[in-house]
């Protein structure tokens, strides 16, 4: 049986454990030097390999992070509100 199969053919539906930044920045819809930034500041959980700057992220730790921020600014989001009903 090849690894491919091992799984049921489900290999492709299971969510990765592990972001690089880059991914990390899509998952999240913020830059990459956001997410640098943010692990700077200690801001949101992260690992770091071999203690470079090649940073891992979990996509439950990028969640917490934004339910962090969205409890944070209210008024950001009822601005962000009022320009997508204007849009609509």
């Amino acid at each position: 049986m090849r690894p491919a199969d091992k799984g049921g053919g489900r290999t492709e539906a299971v969510m990765k454990n592990w972001l690089t930044v880059a991914e990390a920045a899509e998952y999240s819809g913020v830059s990459r030097d956001t997410i640098y930034t943010t692990c700077e500041r200690r801001e949101i959980r992260h690992a770091r390999v071999s203690g470079r700057r090649a940073i891992r992220l979990k996509p439950e730790w990028i969640d917490e992070w934004l339910e962090r921020f969205a409890h944070e600014s209210p008024r950001a989001r009822g601005t962000t509100n009022v320009a997508t009903a204007a849009v609509l």
